[in-house]
């Protein structure tokens, strides 16, 4: 059972990184984000801190085609919220 509770982490972390990844580069609306990321804290056993250190890390990413500028920007309210679900818990 620990194994599919690990695949299940994995995923959500996944499908997290996915959705962030999408709203900094313009494609999906920060509600729908902030949604998902809620529900990986309050269903799937992701910590905040988790979903913080994976906004931060897409902020640097060679490989995301948004410049850094249009990407700390859009960071800015993820992480804000981030900091909402920290005091909630």
């Amino acid at each position: 059972m620990v194994r599919s509770d690990e695949f299940t982490k994995d995923w959500a972390l996944r499908w997290v990184r996915g959705s962030v990844e999408s709203y900094i580069a313009g494609r999906t609306r920060i509600e729908v984000v902030k949604g998902r990321i809620r529900k990986a804290v309050r269903s799937y056993g992701i910590r905040p801190k988790e979903v913080g250190a994976i906004i931060s890390l897409l902020q640097i990413d060679p490989l995301l085609n948004v410049p850094r500028e249009l990407r700390k920007e859009r960071a800015r309210p993820l992480l804000e919220f981030i900091e909402e679900l920290e005091k909630e818990q």
